[in-house]
């Protein structure tokens, strides 16, 4: 779907084409937009790298400051105190924190992975091939993830006893190495980060089996663009703006990922470009490309659907109240559609 110079050529030169609402050449400062994604520098924010090294954002009068954080929770942190304008946030991790933090009113404004990449994540020799195998098993994860957070609604969803899960609670960093040597029998994350950790800890790809939470009927949206209250309230133009050039990044990676990953390199010269393509590639296949994107495109969501994933987020978290999805998710700063669709 994504391998033909034909279509990619299309795709870029429509994004070339692609209007902002600021314009380049107008004699005016550059306007200071500070991003934090939820991920170190990999192939998974590569379109915004190869956006900016196109001049992308320069040409639409923005100079931005891309920086690296421990996750969804700090980039939400980040974006909630106004000392970023916005970042790339779970958002069902937005709701946690929004219901925490109500005045910080912090809003998806164009969402990115349609299928949610939250999972369980094993290895064959294991023979955990369905939930109930959980039971009696080691799981290893990270306190403040998602997907931790979200196992009692897994579980329960499942059917799975949960008192006979027992856990190994380990840092990000070390979640994939548990698994790896033998000290967890599955362990919890996003798909892609866990299968590709895996990889690098010396894990054979055929050697990995996933779970999805998906899979279980719990149908929730995962990481969007999310901006501050005060970027959205202040500076609606420059956020739009920046919103559109970032849509124009993603169709361009869709189209081309070698280009984006050679843009991501050329800005982290020690990441493995292979793995971080393969990495790329995974997230077009799993989570930009479902029957919604291909309807719709990109960046917009379904108000029923995240309104009835807000239940399970809601029992999940233990919050007061389930998350309305017009407090969550401000569609007025969507670029055009035709920003949005994904390559032919």
């Amino acid at each position: 779907m994504f391998e033909t110079k034909t279509s990619r050529r299309t795709i870029l030169q429509a994004a070339l084409a692609a209007p902002f609402v600021l314009q380049a050449g107008r004699s005016f400062a550059a306007e200071p937009v500070k991003f934090s994604f939820a991920v170190p520098f990999d192939g998974s924010i590569s379109m915004y790298l190869l956006a900016q090294q196109n001049g992308w954002y320069k040409e639409a009068g923005l100079d931005c400051q891309f920086d690296t954080s421990g996750g969804s929770g700090e980039a939400a942190s980040r974006t909630g105190s106004g000392v970023y304008d916005g970042g790339t946030v779970d958002i069902n991790n937005l709701a946690e924190f929004n219901s925490k933090n109500p005045t910080a009113d912090v809003r998806a404004a164009y969402m990115l992975y349609f299928k949610s990449p939250l999972s369980v994540v094993t290895l064959n020799k294991s023979g955990i091939a369905k939930p109930s195998d959980l039971e009696g098993r080691t799981i290893g994860a990270a306190a403040a993830d998602g997907a931790y957070r979200l196992f009692s609604t897994y579980a329960k969803t499942t059917g799975i006893d949960g008192g006979k899960i027992k856990w190994n609670m380990v840092g990000l960093q070390l979640r994939e190495a548990v698994l790896a040597n033998g000290s967890a029998d599955a362990i919890l994350g996003f798909d892609s980060t866990v299968y590709f950790g895996l990889q690098k800890a010396g894990v054979a790809a055929g050697d990995i089996k996933i779970l999805y939470y998906s899979d279980a009927g719990l149908d929730l949206y995962g990481n969007a663009i999310v901006l501050s209250k005060k970027f959205r309230t202040e500076r609606p133009d420059v956020a739009k703006s920046f919103i559109a050039v970032s849509a124009r990044g993603y169709q361009a990676a869709l189209a081309d990922p070698k280009a984006a990953i050679a843009a991501l390199k050329a800005h982290s010269p020690l990441i493995n470009a292979d793995l971080e393509e393969q990495k790329l590639r995974w997230l077009i296949k799993n989570q930009f490309t479902t029957d919604e994107t291909r309807k719709n495109g990109l960046g917009g969501v379904d108000a029923a659907r995240l309104s009835k994933s807000m239940e399970a987020v809601a029992a999940g978290f233990g919050l007061p109240s389930v998350p309305k999805a017009e407090d969550l998710f401000d569609p007025s700063f969507l670029p055009s559609a035709d920003l949005r669709k994904l390559p032919a």
